[in-house]
């Protein structure tokens, strides 16, 4: 192991051990206060069914329906909490519509969240009721071979599975309406009051930072952003290319923001995004419509030979292709997001890698969810990080739909419902 992920793995130690006791000292403030009388009142509901509003989707592309469901207590090394804030990310919406998979209804979707832990399942050591977390789709045993690794985050027992609307430890769902189970969603299932979770898909985080803001780190803005800073590693000064100005694409380039690189140049075939993606660093647009000659072969033009790092963020292969082929030869590095059609074939010739184009795939931006998440919080906390201008809209859960409405029409980046309406 390297000195790098030895402090890494200290840091995530201690920060377990403990954090809470060190915001407990710092934080004897009202905001304290509030979070003592919400664990004391969770407490009580320990090992109780409990009773709450799930928004379920009954069927495909239908709207979703407020029902009454019960949520079953925590089994093994599982956690039950209180979602305070959700958001609609495209991936709810892709299995929403059910298009190109096998359907799986009823069900509770919702995957980026924020909550506070309600109680405990069997075997858990590392959270506490009251504890502040962030539901994350994939997880971190911190026993399998990739959990071990320093250079993977792909956990091999807590790994997303769209297919699966069941927990681990028992194969049953924790929802049920008048005794019919509802199946869970990626493990994580937030559009619920109440869900219960994998204790290794939680990541703990500083109680306080504003659940309203960081909710959307669970997915698509931390993968756009380790895309860049962890996979990329765009250096200062450097040029960057990215295609897809969606969310993703722009938490990439506030990640090579951040890096501090010269030239960011967004490639989006819709020019609305544009003036958008100034706010996250872009400065220059590339729309490839409006050339008669490749879109790699305008970049290469526009930066000398080809940009140092490029970053695809629409799952097109067409536009894969175009990332791997506009950087520069020697040392331009791409780096593929977005998830392609699973019978999709990537082309190019044999010698754009033999002059030294690297090309390398991130999954949730090479994070570790219990490890890396605290300190992706922590970025915002310090104001490295700029959340609040991918939060365009803001709907209570009772208007959940309006979610998906603002999603299907291309408008905003994030819409926050809260459940507290």
């Amino acid at each position: 192991m390297n000195i790098k992920y030895l402090t890494q793995k200290l840091r995530t130690y201690l920060s377990h051990t403990f954090s809470s006791n060190i915001y407990s000292i710092v934080n004897r403030t009202t905001s304290f206060h509030s979070s003592a009388v919400v664990t004391n009142n969770m407490s009580s509901t320990s090992g109780l069914v409990i009773p709450c509003k799930a928004a379920v989707s009954w069927e495909a592309g239908k709207p979703l329906v407020i029902e009454r469901v019960e949520v079953a207590p925590p089994q093994v090394m599982e956690v039950r909490i209180k979602v305070k804030y959700t958001s609609l990310c495209h991936t709810d919406l892709y299995f929403w519509e059910a298009k190109g998979h096998t359907p799986l209804f009823p069900r509770i979707f919702g995957h980026e969240a924020a909550g506070i832990v309600e109680s405990v399942g069997e075997g858990v050591s590392e959270l506490q009721v009251g504890d502040h977390v962030l539901p994350v789709f994939t997880g971190e045993c911190g026993e399998c071979a990739h959990c071990k690794s320093e250079e993977s985050n792909m956990c091999d027992l807590l790994r997303i599975d769209t297919n699966r609307g069941v927990m681990h430890s028992d194969g049953k769902s924790r929802f049920s309406i008048n005794g019919t189970p509802i199946n869970h969603f990626v493990g994580t299932s937030t559009f619920s009051e109440y869900t219960v979770v994998h204790s290794g898909c939680l990541a703990k985080i500083n109680p306080q930072a504003p659940m309203d803001k960081v909710c959307v780190l669970s997915c698509g803005i931390s993968t756009g952003l380790g895309a860049a800073l962890n996979v990329a590693k765009p250096k200062k000064g450097s040029t960057v290319a990215i295609f897809g100005l969606g969310a993703v694409g722009l938490a990439a380039a506030e990640g090579a923001r951040i890096a501090g690189s010269s030239r960011i140049i967004g490639v989006d075939l819709n020019p609305k995004r544009f003036e958008e993606a100034k706010k996250f660093g872009v400065t220059e647009f590339v729309n490839p419509k409006d050339y008669d000659k490749p879109v790699q072969q305008v970049i290469a033009d526009m930066t000398n030979g080809g940009v140092d790092r490029s970053i695809e963020c629409t799952g097109n292969i067409n536009a894969m292709i175009s990332a791997f082929e506009c950087v520069h030869d020697g040392w331009g590095v791409a780096v593929l997001v977005g998830v392609p059609n699973k019978d999709a074939v990537f082309m190019t010739k044999p010698i754009n890698v033999l002059n030294e184009r690297t090309l390398k795939g991130t999954f949730f931006g090479n994070y570790k969810p219990r490890t890396d998440l605290p300190y992706v919080v922590e970025m915002y906390m310090n104001k490295k990080l700029e959340l609040d201008k991918f939060i365009t809209h803001r709907v209570p859960f009772s208007d959940i739909n309006k979610a998906f409405e603002l999603m299907l029409k291309g408008e905003g980046l994030r819409c926050i419902i809260s459940m507290e309406d």
